[in-house]
């Protein structure tokens, strides 16, 4: 066996120092609490720094003024840098963590300490002695161990360091203490804390509360209760946390509320022990119940209510039509639909207002959304054969039944670009999930494949929340597998794995209400990430299929993965930046076109998550020079260390994924005034509003081919919308370009537009034509952004 596995580096002369600096940080500064402008939280020690690319102080040498523009924020378990003057908001000092329980164990000596390493291939679990084995693989083959041991576990992370074996390696590695099995961590403090010292075992306590594990703190409480019946104070502690773990339950409860899941917060709420907690909480858990309740017995009076004001119409198609909809609006009808009828709710009643008036109100509610304001029945009857078609349109696949559809709306009075623009998010989904892609045995779990699509590529499996509701919006996960995995240990990874039931799922894109798209976005005998076309075209035509077929909120599509998935993430999401609320990428690796695409990252906020040793580089040497160029005004990015970790899923940091997510400045942005973009690729030639019939020969560089390209640069690509409903296509690497237009882009659509291109000036004026409207919504599954109208330049 060698000494040194080629898997494993000894650590460097280059990050020894940096190491050094960190560390003296960590112990000499005070925590800091530290929101940033997008309004996520962190919390750790704070160093300024001038840059993450190799060594965080080159440059800054001999100067008079140093420029330190980064925050590195050091939790003990990460380290996280983010750019200061960017996106800082606000700094509070905190306390740090409080209760940290310390364990003796054989720590290997420091002569040979491990700087880089390759993918684990097994971990056991810890034993009572809070040790366990990791596995890694040598080039030859041959496996290689590492015994490790829990040096220090406190509320936030677990230190865990090589112990003396032979060889033995120095290794300091850091996880999260809410990814340790919580039985493995009740049998390491029975077994290294003397279950007899009443100080120690309050210790155990102490640290459980912090760690808000406050079902494992209150059965602790229980068993020194039992021990040391005469400590008096245990029955008020107890008390206390019986109080906060039901609290912790109606958090929970609000939550899936609030993801849309109201039977099960209901079924959460009606269950809840009352009796066992502080009247105010009793009260708060009554008026939510009682809230869900009365908000849907209000929309049922509303139903019951515009059936007797139909009834008053007298016999007639109009009557009839009116009628049939209330059935669907009785239907549909929920805690996410009833603010469609919010200005009937309130004009309804009136008696002053002519009925006739108040049912427009109603359907043009239900069709275009609250605050429509329609009070004329002849265009709220014709909103209802106008969706009709609509719907039918979308889900046509034969080109001539389209154009017949197209021919029948220009006779109704409702279709007007206006009315159908605010109908079409509001449409139920217009393709199925068919029967046949469905799981056999988890709920809401379906493959979609050539079978049920009809054309090859684009397959993917996908995974609903519960309670998923087509006429509710919902936010969405496209994950991306590493080559070699699987599309459904994304949707475990993300969704959650089945439950104990095989039908459900338990995880955090079940909990928060996420919609989770897996393609299976490899062809066979693929060795990693190639940066082709073709891998991109896999990853839109799945998401563009799943956006016709289930209701995803297009503003607050995430695009993630793991290890070349999250390469391949990294460069799809920045390659088309006009499609993503946010991308998160874990353990991947920088391409050669994202180190030309610096400006295109501008428009996505990025979570780029890695462990600090992985691979025989470290990835701010591989990376370094790309994840520098995101520490800089303009950029929302947020990249995340593990400390001694080496390239893993990192499932610790899930949570913080979510509570990104969340954000509600986390929305895909509006269509720009200004495009200012880069290409360089075949492929990647639609930004926002502007797309490139192909980008010239001369400047696209086949990735196949990169190593042969002398001096590779990227096209700018510029286009502006002026005052006077003027656009301007400034420069791009193509000959021709297809513009689009809608009001969204500040542009009036009852006036001509103007485009200027090199020395022509070309007039397009908007005929209020819904062919381009309802095609784009079509081809895109973008229903809530529909472009109006198109042009052909020059």
């Amino acid at each position: 066996m060698q000494t040194q596995p080629p898997n494993f580096k000894v650590a460097a002369t280059l990050l020894a120092p940096f190491a050094i600096v960190l560390a003296l940080a960590s112990t000499l500064c005070g925590e800091q609490q530290v929101r940033l402008r997008s309004g996520f939280v962190m919390r750790g020690s704070v160093l300024e720094i001038a840059s993450i690319n190799q060594n965080p102080f080159a440059g800054t040498a001999g100067s008079e003024v140093q420029v330190l523009p980064i925050w590195l924020i050091d939790d003990g378990l990460r380290r996280c840098y983010v750019h200061k003057l960017g996106m800082i908001a606000e700094v509070t000092p905190i306390e740090g963590v409080r209760n940290r329980i310390e364990f003796w164990q054989p720590v290997a000596p420091g002569n040979r300490t491990i700087a880089g390493i390759g993918p684990l291939l097994a971990v056991s679990p810890f034993n009572s002695y809070g040790q366990r084995i990791v596995e890694v693989r040598q080039t030859d083959a041959a496996r290689i161990s590492i015994i490790q041991g829990i040096t220090e576990i406190n509320a936030r992370y677990a230190k865990v360091e090589g112990l003396k074996s032979t060889p033995s390696y120095a290794w300091d590695m850091r996880v999260a203490t809410d990814s340790i099995d919580s039985e493995q961590l009740r049998q390491v403090f029975r077994q290294r804390i003397d279950q007899s010292n009443y100080d120690r075992r309050l210790e155990i306590v102490r640290f459980y509360i912090e760690a808000e594990l406050f079902g494992e703190a209150r059965d602790e409480v229980e068993r020194l209760m039992k021990d040391f019946p005469d400590e008096a104070s245990l029955t008020a502690q107890l008390q206390s946390l019986v109080q906060r773990q039901w609290t912790q339950l109606f958090d929970e409860a609000k939550l899936r509320r609030d993801a849309g899941q109201y039977e099960l917060a209901k079924s959460v709420l009606q269950n809840f022990p009352v009796n066992e907690v502080a009247g105010a909480t009793r009260l708060e858990v009554q008026d939510t119940i009682d809230s869900i309740d009365a908000k849907i017995a209000e929309g049922r009076r509303l139903i019951e209510q515009l059936t007797a004001q139909l009834e008053t119409l007298g016999d007639g198609d109009r009557k009839q039509t009116l009628l049939t909809l209330v059935e669907e609006i009785s239907a549909g009808l929920s805690l996410d639909t009833l603010a469609r009828l919010s200005d009937y709710g309130r004009l309804g009643g009136v008696e002053n207002v002519p009925v006739d008036n108040r049912i427009s109100l109603a359907i043009g509610g239900w069709l275009l959304g609250s605050g429509s304001g329609l009070q004329n029945i002849a265009i709220a009857t014709s909103l209802v054969e106008v969706r009709k078609l609509v719907a039918k349109y979308l889900a046509s696949s034969d080109a001539d039944e389209r154009k017949a559809i197209l021919a029948e709306l220009r006779k109704l009075e409702g279709a007007d670009p206006n009315f159908v623009s605010k109908m079409l998010p509001l449409l139920p989904p217009p393709l199925a999930l068919p029967e046949e892609a469905k799981h056999e045995s988890i709920a809401g779990m379906y493959l979609i494949d050539e079978k049920v699509r009809g054309v090859l590529g684009g397959d993917y499996i996908l995974q609903l929340p519960p309670e998923y509701n087509p006429l509710r919006s919902y936010p969405c996960v496209v994950a991306l597998h590493p080559v070699g995995g699987s599309a459904e240990a994304q949707l475990d990874y993300w969704s959650g794995p089945p439950a104990t039931d095989g039908q459900s799922r338990l995880g955090q894109g079940a909990r928060h209400g996420f919609v989770v798209i897996a393609p299976r976005w490899t062809r066979t005998g693929q060795s990693g990430y190639e940066s082709t076309a073709r891998e991109h075209a896999e990853v839109l035509t799945a998401v563009r299929d799943a956006m016709r077929r289930v209701s995803i909120d297009s503003d607050r599509v995430f695009l993630a993965g793991l290890g070349n998935g999250g390469s391949a993430a990294w460069d799809i999401a920045v390659s088309h930046p006009d499609i993503w609320a946010g991308m998160i990428c874990v353990s991947g690796e920088a391409n050669q076109y994202l180190r030309h695409y610096n400006r295109n990252a501008k428009s996505i906020p990025m979570y780029l998550v890695f462990g600090e040793i992985a691979g025989d580089k470290a990835p701010l040497l591989r990376n370094g020079d790309v994840l520098d160029d995101y520490m800089a005004p303009g950029f929302d990015a947020i990249v995340v260390m593990y400390r001694g970790r080496g390239p893993e899923p990192f499932y610790e940091e899930i949570h913080n994924l979510f509570d990104w997510m969340q954000l509600a400045t986390h929305r895909r942005r509006d269509p720009p005034q200004r495009i200012e973009a880069s290409s360089m690729r075949h492929g990647d030639q639609f930004f926002w509003w502007l797309e490139m019939t192909k980008i010239m020969d001369n400047i696209a560089i086949d990735p196949l081919l990169w190593d042969q390209t002398p001096h590779p640069r990227a096209a700018e690509v510029v286009a502006s919308i002026g005052e006077g409903n003027v656009v301007r296509v400034t420069q791009g690497p193509a000959d021709q370009f297809i513009l689009y237009f809608s009001p969204e882009m500040g542009l009036k659509m009852d006036q001509p537009i103007i485009i200027r291109y090199r020395s022509r000036r070309i007039d397009f004026q908007f005929d209020g034509s819904l062919d381009t409207m309802l095609e784009d919504a079509r081809t895109r599954g973008d229903r809530k952004h529909p472009y109006w109208g198109s042009l052909i330049v020059p």
